[in-house]
């Protein structure tokens, strides 16, 4: 739009506003506007720019209704709709009075989480609280891209402790920053609304009990739940862990080491919390508070007043899923398929022959790595030159083939290097053949190698002893590409902790785990894209997040359809393979390593490789480790910009 059309736009809007006569008010002008949240001032203006429309309300609020929110100091910066759609919010020649702002995108904040909502979290120490308060925050910011904050008791101890965290809280949901420059200046800090989700974390010690603000008692309860409803206006939950399971125990071991105390110094914190602590009533007396009760974590819940709101809905739902114990999650994009090679996007084509050798040495890892107790796996590849030179590379160590030495410059690891000492467990002759047990000695191996033109060695370090007897899942997307690498995994039957069948690494197919769809680009190269629509590289990377293909998708509807997926899997305990697409495991692994939305869809996730993500669940950071397993390591699919 041309600045004069938008000056007398915003001109005659203005001129339009300051006529309006509101009783009792003086005339405002362009700097001093009342922008007090809930203030009737602010509201008689609001209501009266509406009168004139849309753009006319965006100009009076500062944008409240189409900028995005600058924090302040608190969470992250998160826009209500994609940055894509900025021009059309924008008076036009064509449209003067434009909609300021557009149904609801999937993945970005929703207008139920602009309502206030405090969760405070109670139970006795060493129950996981922390844990839960933290993983419940990174949900509402990463899935729903709402604000969250946690506020812990322990802080706000002492001299006016309990109105410094009112303040606190009131500051967090008083997003007011609104400065009356431009409205239609998307990059200014603007007003976003006065809702949010704030944790208060229960203090696990004795000097916090003293604080009004520590949910330990029912009399504080009520309390809270009076102070924050009638004079904040917000919606409140509790929050209530309660432990007593021998897997609830072990943890409690667990954390205390991690913790650098004994069992003994433990329970004796515990008791003496105890003796000041009082759990929700389940005598209906406490039948009027909203709660929720997580029995064993993920075990049991008691849900009170919570499910009929969609905020509650949803927290209850994560929640669910939730637990604190160690797992690991071995992530893998598909195998080269056929249209990697021809660098197109999308589509539903098979793997290429690149593609399919993957699949095969991703079997193998899988049986030593992920359902074994093996620490690593490298997949080497020999030309019949090396193949003859082998034997200066191996010997015998008890009844093994192990390597002599490093592999520096022998083979073709596909980055992947062999140890010193590494274990010869399988090996493949010739190229796309089945892999097959390696002899126990040299002399062995060999004569049954004399004379192969190719020949791929699989070493394991670590122990190999009960290959494929851990139990663990495997899922995948519904796409072709994807269940082809998962082709070769074997599935034996075992016997599960509960003395039922258990089919070792069967497969799930979720199609909201499928890549994101290009709509209109879909099957088409770089070259042919760019030859449609010139700007599309550039619109892409002005907003990685937002952009939407033309009849397709963006990353936002990605994360919405993550959603489901993602609680479901905090809810698993064994080790789990997961086999996508970049643009999904992207977003899966900015989430399981605790990244934001942005820094997540940066993030490459090259070919014939697995990322292994393990957490210890005591409050470490997730540890990540790669995998090359070959047979090249692919880094350029034609997907990079797109």
């Amino acid at each position: 739009m041309a600045p004069a059309v938008r000056r007398g736009a915003a001109r005659l809007l203005w001129q339009s506003v300051r006529r309006i006569a509101v009783p009792g008010r003086q005339e405002p002008t362009r700097r001093a506007l009342p922008v007090a949240a809930g203030s009737d001032e602010r509201s008689d203006w609001l209501w009266a720019a509406r009168a004139l429309g849309g753009a006319a309300a965006a100009l009076v609020a500062g944008g409240a209704v189409s900028r995005s929110y600058c924090d302040g100091g608190h969470g992250t910066a998160h826009r209500l709709y994609p940055k894509d759609l900025e021009q059309f919010l924008k008076p036009s020649e064509f449209n003067p009075i434009p909609v300021t702002m557009p149904p609801p995108f999937p993945g970005l904040a929703r207008q139920q989480w602009s309502q206030r909502h405090v969760a405070p979290i109670l139970g006795l120490p060493m129950r996981g609280k922390t844990h839960i308060a933290r993983e419940l925050k990174r949900y509402i910011e990463f899935f729903h891209g709402a604000r969250a904050e946690i506020f812990s008791v322990t802080e706000y101890v002492g001299p006016d402790g309990e109105d410094r965290l009112y303040e606190a809280l009131n500051s967090f949901f008083d997003v007011t920053n609104s400065p009356m420059a431009d409205p239609y200046d998307f990059d200014q800090c603007g007003v976003e609304g006065s809702g949010g989700f704030a944790i208060i974390l229960s203090s696990d010690t004795v000097e916090s009990t003293k604080s009004m603000w520590s949910a330990h008692t029912k009399w504080h309860r009520k309390w809270m739940a009076r102070k924050l409803e009638d004079e904040m206006q917000a919606e409140v939950c509790f929050i209530q862990i309660s432990v007593d399971s021998p897997k609830g125990e072990k943890y409690l071991s667990d954390l205390a080491a991690y913790r650098g105390m004994t069992l003994e110094e433990t329970r004796n914190v515990i008791d003496e919390y105890q003796d000041h602590y009082v759990p929700i009533q389940m005598d209906q007396s406490e039948d009027q508070t909203p709660y929720i009760h997580l029995m064993n974590y993920n075990q049991k819940m008691v849900v009170n007043k919570m499910m009929r709101s969609f905020v509650g809905s949803q927290v209850c739902h994560f929640l669910s899923n939730l637990h604190p114990f160690e797992h690991t999650v071995y992530l893998a994009r598909h195998g080269e398929s056929e249209f990697n090679v021809e660098m197109r996007i999308g589509g539903d084509s098979g793997l290429s022959r690149r593609g399919e050798e993957f699949a095969r040495r991703t079997a193998e890892f899988v049986k030593y790595v992920v359902c074994g107790h093996a620490d690593d796996l490298v997949c080497v590849t020999l030309t019949s030159k090396a193949v003859r030179n082998l034997h200066e590379w191996v010997t015998e160590y008890g009844r093994n083939v192990v390597a002599t030495r490093d592999w520096k410059d022998f083979g073709d690891g596909s980055g992947g290097r062999v140890q010193r000492f590494m274990q010869l467990k399988r090996m493949q002759i010739g190229w796309g053949a089945d892999f097959q047990d390696a002899p126990d000695t040299v002399k062995d191996l060999l004569k049954k190698v004399e004379g192969a033109k190719v020949l791929t060695l699989v070493f394991v370090a670590g122990d190999t002893r009960g290959a494929n007897t851990v139990p663990g899942r495997l899922w995948t997307s519904s796409l072709r590409r994807t269940i082809e690498t998962a082709q070769f995994i074997e599935h034996p039957i075992m016997e599960g902790a509960d003395g039922k069948p258990y089919y070792q690494m069967r497969g799930r197919q979720f199609r909201n785990m499928d890549e994101v769809y290009a709509g209109e680009y879909d099957g088409l190269t770089e070259e042919e894209i760019t030859k449609r629509a010139p700007n599309v590289i550039s619109d892409r990377k002005r907003d990685k997040l937002g952009f939407r293909y033309p009849r397709g998708e963006s990353y936002y509807d990605i994360i919405a359809r993550l959603e489901s997926v993602m609680s479901h899997l905090e809810r698993i305990q064994q080790p789990i393979l997961i086999i996508s697409h970049q643009a999904v495991l992207r977003l899966m692994y900015g989430w399981l390593m605790h990244k934001t939305r942005e820094d997540s869809v940066e993030t490459q996730v090259p070919q014939h490789e697995v990322v292994r993500i393990c957490f210890d669940g005591l409050g470490g950071p997730p540890v990540e480790r790669r995998f090359p397993l070959g047979p090249t390591h692919l880094t350029d699919d034609g997907q990079s910009d797109l």
